[in-house]
């Protein structure tokens, strides 16, 4: 069972790891420059502001272009300008250099919850420096700059607003960060905002407070592009925050149990010593009790990250969403404010099973082994963990199968021993070894039950997944009538009442489904007042039947599941949010794309690269460099 435990270290995981809106680097505060004021003041006697200096040094103009290597993590930061090293993947320098131009437009890049300014650094550099492949431009540099906050590394991630406050305060953080970064001069009215998830709802914010409350917010954006942006609210906030739904304790519980009962139990029974001392009833304690501990304490710990004040406002039917009546009148909404700028939707629907999936591409799995794994613009790799886990069903199948077949031995074994101890008298041999195939047989059939339930919650958990945790289960209630019944028929032509020759007897059987609360079906003498049927003489007859039917009633009820991308429906993140009129506005769906894809996916640069052509509105248009 040791080869499991890596499979199970994976799982765990990945409940741990569970992103209530997207999965990405936890937040790490950054600390404050020791002797920051005199440092800034230093800096500006040089004309230069202490967050300023650019992201890709100039002084590698003249050598080889940067190289992309540690995406898609945070490819400023963590960048090694190697000149020995070799990719065929590289950033190209436009024909500005790296330079600014008059007229750039610039694109103000917002991470989602939990996220860094490292979450959109793929698609937010390629657009500033273009990307190259085999020497030949596959994205082309835009006349763009990208404000994205403080550059992260994977050692120091680092958020662009706070979460600990609310949308508005962290619109406010966002104001004043791209307030101080970007010169007036330097501002343009085809300046824009592209935001993912949570960051949306924080984009939609800033151009609402630009417009209503101008002297504080400087009217930096004109429009608006989200990805995967829970626009009418996030149902997977109202399973799974502790003073909601709080489903997620329950759900780490089962999986747990399960998966930890697979690997602890037959270990306990493939020792002698273990299998004596340890009682099935001890076992099931020691399961049951380590996932308590895990599943109402660390879990939610690990979770309380995931739980920030920002996601209070954007649950679904949240009042800073929906708005509200005060005592000094109606408070409005965010969802109610008509947005005076072009915007455009972009939505994830990812294909089954989206629970593995969605994780492959939050854990980043397979990496090493996929050799045509593309850094930039490439995750589109998601099956890993769904074949891993696909694998350990498979396995747990065999095994319960296994143990199965030694528990019916071992109790062929057993009947054997102890039937011939008796009919020999009790031979104390004889009823030692039915003693030790009974001890056998009952742990072969502890083994069966604990391989046989991890294997039931692997084969469920996506849909475990998606109904308690995401919220994309539908219900669908039918009422199905069986038609039942024995009619006599008659043809007037060759056996009409009184002519001795006997009535044809025929069986009804049929089914119909109605959304109605009861069967209703016609009359006999109606619904079979001219029935075609076989005659006597084998042709087609027709004519009146009579008789009775009996209609029997059944409430089905079946189950399919909304498109979403993994953590956001995708009927929130199309939801068509307010827009005035003579403002283009494109609702797009990112078809295969789960929610932590879409910032570093092949149709990610298709989209871009539409975007940037004008294809989703004029106002997005961005000449190439």
């Amino acid at each position: 069972m040791k080869k499991y435990t890596k499979h199970l270290v994976i799982i765990f995981s990945i409940l741990i790891h569970i992103n209530l809106t997207k999965a990405q680097e936890n937040q790490v505060k950054l600390n404050n420059f020791k002797h920051e004021d005199s440092l800034k003041l230093q800096l500006q006697k040089h004309g230069l502001d202490l967050y300023a200096m650019p992201e890709f040094d100039p002084c590698f103009r003249l050598s080889k272009p940067p190289l992309l290597r540690d995406l898609p993590f945070e490819p400023s930061d963590s960048m090694h300008f190697d000149s020995a090293a070799i990719d065929t993947t590289t950033l190209v320098i436009g024909s500005g250099g790296l330079g600014k131009s008059p007229g750039d437009v610039n694109i103000f890049w917002i991470h989602g919850l939990n996220g860094t300014t490292g979450s959109w650094a793929v698609a937010a550099q390629a657009t500033e420096y273009g990307v190259m492949k085999n020497n030949e431009v596959v994205f082309p540099a835009r006349k763009a700059n990208s404000y994205r906050g403080i550059p992260s590394s994977g050692s120091h991630p680092i958020q662009l607003y706070s979460e600990d406050l609310g949308i508005l305060s962290a619109t406010q953080d966002v104001e004043d960060y791209m307030d101080n970064e970007v010169p007036i001069t330097e501002r343009t009215s085809k300046d824009f905002i592209i935001a993912h998830s949570q960051g949306g709802i924080v984009g939609r914010e800033w151009l609402r407070q630009s417009a209503i409350n101008p002297n504080t917010f400087k009217n930096l954006p004109h429009g608006l592009v989200t990805f995967g942006t829970p626009h009418d609210g996030a149902e997977i906030l109202n399973n799974t925050r502790p003073d909601l739904s709080n489903k997620v304790p329950n759900f780490m519980l089962e999986a747990c149990k399960s998966l930890t009962g697979a690997y602890v139990i037959p270990k306990i029974n493939s020792n002698f010593g273990t299998k004596l001392l340890i009682s099935s009833d001890m076992q099931e304690k020691i399961v049951n009790s380590s996932c308590g501990l895990v599943s109402k304490s660390i879990i939610p710990f690990a979770l309380d990250n995931y739980y920030k004040r920002t996601t209070l406002d954007y649950y679904n039917g949240s009042k800073y969403l929906t708005g509200y009546n005060s005592p000094n009148g109606h408070v409005q909404g965010l969802s109610e404010y008509e947005l005076e700028a072009p915007v455009v939707q972009f939505y994830g629907v990812e294909k089954a099973p989206v629970l593995w999936k969605f994780m492959s591409s939050v854990l980043a799995l397979g990496e090493d082994e996929l050799k045509d794994q593309e850094i930039i613009f490439g995750y589109d790799k998601d099956e890993q963990l769904e074949v891993s886990v696909y694998g350990m069903i498979n396995e747990f199948d065999a095994l319960s199968n296994y143990e199965q077949i030694m528990a019916n031995h071992y109790g062929n074994q057993e009947a054997l021993f102890y039937t011939s101890s008796f009919l020999l008298g009790f031979n104390w041999g004889l009823g030692l070894l039915g003693y030790n195939a009974t001890s056998n047989k009952n742990a072969c059939i502890e083994n069966y039950r604990s391989y046989d339930k991890a294997k039931v919650w692997l084969t469920n958990a996506n849909d475990y997944y998606l109904t308690d945790i995401v919220g994309a289960r539908v219900s669908h209630t039918t009422l199905n009538c069986r038609v039942v019944g024995n009619l006599d028929c008659r043809d007037n032509r060759y056996n009409p009442i009184n002519s001795g020759v006997p009535p044809v007897n025929i069986n009804i059987d049929y089914n119909f489904n109605t959304t109605n609360s009861a069967c209703s079906i016609q009359p006999v003498n109606v619904a079979y007042a001219n029935y075609r049927f076989r005659g006597h003489n084998g042709s087609e007859w027709q004519g009146p039947c009579t008789g009775n039917l009996t209609v029997i009633p059944e409430f089905r009820t079946t189950h399919s599941y909304k498109p979403n991308d993994g953590v956001v429906l995708a009927e929130s993140a199309a939801k068509e949010i307010k827009v005035s009129s003579g403002f283009s506005h494109e609702i797009i769906p990112l078809d295969k794309t789960n929610h932590d894809q879409m910032k570093n996916s092949p149709i990610t640069k298709e989209v871009l690269n539409l975007l940037y052509e004008g294809e989703y509105g004029t106002f997005f248009a961005i000449p190439k460099k």
